[in-house]
């Protein structure tokens, strides 16, 4: 009971890091997502998993709910990506 408690306060904590969904038009380009977040992007992965806070930090989206949740996004050096 201890480890889903702790599991639940995980998710919860990582589904406060980021709401707002990136923009992907239908030709794949990628609309006011900075050049910093798509270079931290892990190989493989799809810029439309990328969503972003009201603080303009990125995240990596892992449920896809009316309100996205997911991990941050860590440049090279661990730090979270987000806008200036």
């Amino acid at each position: 009971m201890k480890a889903l408690s702790g599991v639940c306060a995980i998710i919860l904590l990582l589904s406060g890091c980021v709401t707002a969904p990136i923009s992907v038009e239908e030709d794949g380009t990628v609309r006011n997502v900075s050049p910093a977040a798509l270079a931290a992007l892990p190989r493989g992965i799809s810029p439309e998993f990328l969503i972003k806070d009201a603080n303009g930090c990125y995240g990596i989206a892992l449920e896809q709910a009316e309100i996205p949740s997911g991990i941050p996004l860590r440049n090279d050096a661990g730090q979270q990506v987000c806008d200036a």
